[in-house]
């Protein structure tokens, strides 16, 4: 397993690696010497120069979700349009031009003087051409009788994102962080190449399956990668710094859309640089704590002194022992759990079902403060920059407050932010012209609260449980997150019987989300559990470190 290759210096980076006494160094050297997630830490650092290198480089594919699989905002932009009537489409000499006076002229024509007085079904269309050249609406015609298509789409991906959450989930844990970064990568950009050369609206919301599916586990097995490298210092700001490159996904999606008018052009100058991430593989180690949780010693030994090398620091004595004593190191056979024991063991069940809870709730009033958003521009792109640029002052909320007020307290106060400007935003009347402006502030907040939430809940699973089914945990939540997802437009329909109710709906689910989450135990400065005994002593009334600590200042006493 080759890392990076510049020559060894002190940077300043990592901990000094200084020879230890007789004692200490024939424990070391020991083959009962047992390799544990501190032993690592102890060697390769919290954060160390590899470890800001990696970090650095998981940034892009962690945008890359963001990227592939909300493109469809512009992909699919509805233009206007109106009929051609009396013309065949066919024929060469068709060439009509949008006329904004016959906008109200859409899915049928008026009947022309001496016919019938009864309209005719419209056949052919004309589609305004000032934002966008072409889209997948306009070229393949998804309008009037056929415009539940796009809906159809819409739900397709989303069940996209809810399949690739739940399977690279398991994959992830299954067969290795590293093997689920290298397939997810390959499906994102198979599935954005062919996205843009299908050749129908059927080839393209399959196109679109593969795309959402391969983007939402890319993000997973980042986000897992780039916590399980860090020490407990850095998670929180880790964890949650790395959702500011999906933020800024969104702005890149708003960029390009700005200068490539034409979809299919725009998807490819999308979907090709994806191709760049399988680099990635040649240098990218394998988790060290899925190593150890899979009792794979010698590979993790091996990880772990290039790691310590390339940090500047001393190769670890114990590392000397790599062959042949796999099973003299660790008295105790790996566990190895499935994405059941989430479900079979009684902590580990309340847990993901206050999680899942969090995640759907969250969806809900994400996407529920995003029907107020399209009003917040008077265009297509100032709406969604605005609604994206949103999500980075939330992301750095956290990373100040999240480790001095702790996980659960500042989830629930987001999640209970989110919500009640949801219901606010319910009651208040639309006029007069001040009230709108008022609405409009109270999105923008709680966008800031549903971002700040969604932000935490991947932290907060990852931290509450162990290594073997860590990213089956963010998975499964996250396939959770799908469902309210779908749910969100069932939900926003009900408007039909009152403007108030989807909102009515949606803030008091986030309230409840948020008041759920107080019943979780506080994970901030515990380091991340490797086995379940480990995970379900977090948050134990007295944990054995302060009973220690109790223990000698007695003595000192």
């Amino acid at each position: 397993m080759s890392l990076l290759n510049i020559p060894v210096k002190s940077f300043g980076l990592a901990p000094e690696f200084t020879l230890p006494d007789e004692e200490e160094q024939e424990s070391l050297t020991s083959s009962k010497t047992k390799l544990t997630t501190q032993t690592v830490e102890d060697a390769i650092g919290e954060f160390g120069l590899f470890q800001k290198v990696l970090y650095f480089l998981l940034w892009f594919p962690a945008a890359a979700m963001a990227i592939g699989v909300y493109a469809s905002v512009y992909l699919e932009y509805t233009p206007l349009y109106h009929c051609v009537p009396g013309q065949d489409s066919q024929d060469p000499s068709f060439h009509p031009i949008y006329n904004p006076s016959n906008a109200n002229l859409t899915c049928s024509s008026s009947p022309e003087s001496g016919e019938s007085s009864e309209s005719t079904e419209c056949s052919n269309w004309v589609f305004d051409t000032s934002v966008f050249t072409m889209t997948v609406i306009s070229e393949f015609e998804i309008i009037c009788a056929s415009s539940y298509l796009k809906t159809l789409s819409t739900t397709i991906y989303m069940s996209g994102m809810l399949f690739g959450s739940f399977f690279f989930g398991w994959f992830g844990d299954k067969f290795g962080r590293k093997a689920a970064f290298g397939v997810t990568t390959l499906l994102l950009a198979t599935g954005s190449i062919f996205t843009a050369i299908s050749p129908n609206f059927s080839c393209y919301v399959v196109a679109r399956f593969l795309t959402s599916c391969g983007g939402m586990g890319l993000f997973i097995t980042t986000f897992v990668i780039a916590l399980e490298f860090v020490g407990t210092k850095y998670r929180t700001v880790c964890g949650i710094a790395i959702e500011i490159p999906f933020a800024l996904g969104e702005l890149y999606i708003v960029f390009l859309a700005y200068f490539i008018r034409d979809w299919r052009t725009y998807q490819l100058v999308i979907g090709i640089p994806f191709f760049l991430f399988l680099l990635y593989l040649v240098k990218i180690p394998e988790s060290i704590r899925w190593l150890l949780s899979k009792g794979r010693i010698a590979e993790a030994k091996r990880t772990v002194c290039e790691i310590a090398q390339f940090n500047g620091g001393e190769k670890p004595l114990w590392t000397e022992d790599i062959c042949g004593e796999e099973e003299s190191i660790d008295e105790n056979e790996p566990e190895n759990l499935g994405i059941c024991s989430l479900l079979s063991h009684p902590t580990l069940r309340m847990r993901i079902l206050i999680m899942a809870l969090n995640w759907v709730v969250a969806t809900l009033g994400y996407y529920g403060l995003s029907l107020n958003s399209a009003r917040l521009g008077d265009n297509a792109f100032s709406s969604f920059a605005l609604t994206a640029t949103m999500e980075i002052p939330s992301y750095i909320f956290c990373m100040i407050f999240l480790d001095r007020f702790g996980r659960k307290s500042i989830l629930a106060f987001s999640q209970i932010l989110a919500g009640t400007t949801c219901i606010l935003a319910a009651v208040l009347p639309q006029e007069p012209v001040e009230i709108f402006y008022l609405k409009t502030a109270l999105s923008l907040l709680g966008k800031f609260g549903a971002s700040a939430a969604f932000a935490i809940v991947y932290v907060f699973t990852a931290e509450l449980f162990p290594t073997p089914v860590r990213n089956s945990a963010v998975g499964l939540c996250s396939t959770f997150a799908r469902i309210g997802g779908m749910l969100a437009p069932v939900v926003a329909d009900l408007a039909v019987y009152a403007p108030s109710i989807p909102f009515i709906i949606m803030g008091s689910s986030c309230c409840i989300g948020g008041l759920a989450a107080l019943l979780l135990p506080e994970t901030a400065g515990k380091p991340l559990p490797d086995t379940i005994e480990e995970a379900c002593r977090i948050g134990s009334d007295i944990d054995q470190n302060k009973k220690e600590q109790e223990k000698d200042l007695l003595q000192n006493c």
